[in-house]
């Protein structure tokens, strides 16, 4: 049965008009599935450009204006700023609204909102699992969370018809929904995704740093190295922003990561073909199974 927009929310406010946010409403804009979008952020003429691009419908630079009818408010800031722009906006929500976010960090988020959130006002952390190397909504992608996985994090605290409604939200443009508390969130997030972003930026540091090749060793970057090393093109103020907010649980997987490399470092040298090639073929068949 089709999910009808009455079921979920009707107005919606995104703060921050990112890649997410600005994707988050090309997406509902285009499928039909809410009624308003307002957007939130601190450049005029950025959001009367979002405005013009028909991505929102107003646009408040301040959060005084413009929530006292709002059903759900995503907050799409960079993650060092969704604490402080949560407690800017919650005591101007009325009772009954859903504030969740999209940052890829979900301990200190939680943390510093939850217990701010007024009486009748919900607070669910949420993540989705979607990007790209470019930042921006000029990059917006309506099919940018379809068949990806949108995690929610509720806690003791969280109402569980709420936590289902904004399920039913993520599901109606086009995710798949799985819940987590927030320290397992963390954990496996440090290792699935922040690793990967922290590998592929020291990698092109590393290659920029070897001087002695005499000229530019990338100019010779081919297919392969170009795709392993596309999120070292990702936005750098965000990822130190996640690098610093996740820091214990990325420090721990970059132990691990130092070991791994180590162990193959080993191999190279003492010239173990057999311990070598077993290294090789246990990440193929796993990359292989993914």
């Amino acid at each position: 049965m089709e999910l009808q927009v009455n079921n979920v929310f009707k107005h919606i406010a995104i703060a921050g008009l990112g890649l997410i946010g600005g994707s988050l409403a090309k997406t509902l804009r285009e499928r039909n599935l809410v009624d308003k979008i307002t957007g939130y952020g601190r450049n005029p003429e950025r959001m009367e450009k979002a405005r013009q691009m028909g991505l929102i419908d107003e646009f408040f630079i301040g959060f005084e204006n413009g929530l006292d009818d709002v059903d759900l408010i995503v907050i799409g800031t960079p993650v060092r700023t969704i604490v402080r722009n949560a407690r800017e906006l919650l005591p101007y929500v009325r009772p009954g609204t859903v504030v969740t976010d999209v940052g890829s960090v979900k301990g200190p988020i939680t943390d510093g909102i939850e217990p701010h959130v007024p009486d009748g006002c919900f607070f669910i952390g949420g993540h989705p699992i979607a990007g790209t190397e470019n930042s921006g909504f000029e990059h917006a992608l309506s099919d940018l969370f379809q068949d990806r996985v949108c995690v929610l994090t509720p806690t003791a605290q969280t109402d569980q018809h709420e936590l289902d409604r904004l399920g039913r939200f993520w599901e109606m443009v086009g995710s798949r929904v799985i819940r987590m508390d927030v320290d397992s969130h963390d954990t496996i997030f440090a290792a699935i995704s922040h690793l990967p972003h922290m590998v592929a930026f020291s990698l092109v540091n590393a290659l920029v740093d070897m001087k002695d090749f005499g000229d530019n060793i990338l100019q010779y970057s081919a297919g392969g190295f170009k795709d392993f090393t596309r999120i070292a093109a990702s936005d750098p103020v965000m990822w130190k922003d996640i690098a610093l907010m996740n820091r214990d649980n990325i420090i721990t997987v970059l132990d691990r990561f130092e070991h791994a490399l180590s162990v193959l470092k080993d191999a190279i040298a003492r010239k173990d073909e057999h311990e070598i090639e077993k290294l090789f073929e246990r990440s193929r068949d796993t990359r292989r199974a993914i």
